[in-house]
């Protein structure tokens, strides 16, 4: 324990979590607006191809690479909040400035490279940190209410980020169908701004909690060899590289696939995103309470396997069926169910399967890994659609975009994935965790 920081007090502990709903709204928020049909939108203004699009968005799985590092530096810090303010704020600031590129009095290649080079660097400040900051969160929330603390914070989150999304889509669509499209982003770019701010403020008003470090830094090696030594967090990265190569050999062309391929609008995107977000925020609370009583990983579980029946569901949606409609709006009700549930179960279950000691290493040598595994995956997929582009692909005796392959592929490995962790994790609420609760409950002031 710390002599220097000072443990909070339980107002302040409360005081935390609801900043943590702040910070994860204004976090939430950006990320839609800096991702998805918004980012394909900007890149598209500046002559990007979907392929390239489809690299761009793969970005931030590769940036998951910089968390190999993290421990080294993180570890050895009494304090982290600084280190996290610091990051997050370049991170979201280098996004801001995104929208300067189109401005350059440079070529449309050389304008890509660097949207290319900002978004990277931005991606990678924001993974160095990621390791403290679920860490710091972690700290603020009792084993207890870990469950419905965050699958109401996930509620909260999608409401607010869902809200700003629809209203900022339907400002760019009205300034696209004026002829004025870089414009509208402008305006977009102004709301990252502001929702920017925010963010880095709900970091300052946080009171740190101390948590344990080690008075040497741990050297590369022991990042790479000492959570392989671990039998119980193997079983866990098995899953997450699966997961992970699942969800990104396809993860960046549902976007372009509504835009490009279907000629779908903004505002008929924002309003499958708001059913999504509605099923998002009805399930968020439920798959919390679900995961206090069954555990983290037979949440996992369930929801990875919904996710698979999603995406397997997308391989259906071409533009010549007359039951796309209807299909799309399943796919979002599914995507909204599982997600839900992901989002919480898998940032909980990390923790399940990691030691308190040193678990910044565990998490960012995890995430690192299977991160540049999923970023491989997309670097597959986005091979593959440049090599087929238009071109149909024969298949179960009928013709198919390389793209909707791609969706089937992904859905069957999370069905793969959901069926791992039945037969090798679901019975993973153990004696750790319980002696954890204890720990943290003796802990608290």
């Amino acid at each position: 324990m710390s002599s220097k920081l000072r443990y909070p007090s339980e107002k302040d502990l409360e005081n935390n979590r609801l900043l943590g709903i702040i910070e994860g709204a204004s976090a939430k928020t950006i990320f839609n607006l800096t991702s998805g049909a918004f980012l394909v939108g900007l890149l598209k203004t500046m002559g990007a191809s979907d392929a390239f699009c489809g690299y761009i968005l793969a970005i931030p799985v590769l940036a998951a690479g910089a968390q190999v590092f993290s421990p080294i530096v993180l570890e050895s810090l009494e304090s982290r909040k600084r280190i996290i303010v610091i990051g997050s704020m370049l991170h979201r600031l280098l996004l801001v400035s995104l929208i300067a590129t189109p401005f350059l009095p440079v070529s449309p290649d050389t304008r890509l490279i660097i949207a290319t080079i900002i978004f990277l660097i931005s991606n990678v400040a924001n993974s160095f940190v990621n390791p403290a900051i679920s860490n710091m969160y972690v700290s603020f929330v009792p084993q207890n209410i870990r469950g419905r603390y965050f699958g109401r914070r996930e509620s909260y989150l999608l409401l607010v980020a869902t809200f700003v999304t629809l209203i900022v889509g339907r400002i760019l669509d009205n300034f696209t169908a004026a002829g004025k499209e870089l414009n509208g982003h402008i305006v977009v770019y102004s709301f990252i701004f502001f929702f920017t701010i925010v963010n880095s403020l709900s970091y300052m008003l946080m009171k740190e909690v101390p948590l344990r470090h080690t008075n040497t830094r741990l050297k590369l090696s022991d990042v790479f060899t000492r959570p392989l030594k671990d039998r119980r967090f193997i079983l866990y990265f098995i899953m997450l590289i699966i997961y992970n190569f699942g969800v990104q050999i396809a993860n960046a062309y549902y976007s372009v696939y509504l835009k490009s391929d279907l000629n779908m609008s903004y505002t008929f995107i924002n309003i499958l995103n708001l059913l999504n977000a509605i099923l998002y925020v009805f399930s968020a609370s439920r798959w919390g309470r679900f995961a206090d009583r069954r555990g983290w990983a037979t949440t996992t579980m369930l929801t990875v396997g919904i996710l698979g029946i999603c995406h397997c569901t997308w391989f259906f949606c071409s533009e010549q069926s007359i039951l796309l409609i209807p299909l799309l709006v399943m796919c979002h009700i599914l995507g909204g169910i599982a997600w839900s549930g992901i989002n919480v179960s898998l940032f909980n279950l990390q923790f399940d399967f990691t030691p308190d000691k040193n678990r910044t290493m565990y998490i960012g040598f995890s995430a690192a890994i299977s991160g540049v595994l999923g970023y491989l995956a997309a670097m597959v997929g986005a091979q593959l659609v440049s090599r087929f582009g238009q071109n149909k692909i024969l298949f179960l005796g009928a013709f198919f975009d390389i793209k909707q392959i791609l969706f089937l592929t992904s859905g069957l490995l999370l069905l793969i994935c959901s069926i791992y962790i039945f037969f090798f994790m679901k019975n993973t609420k153990t004696k750790k965790t319980k002696k954890a609760n204890e720990e943290e409950d003796s802990s608290m002031p």
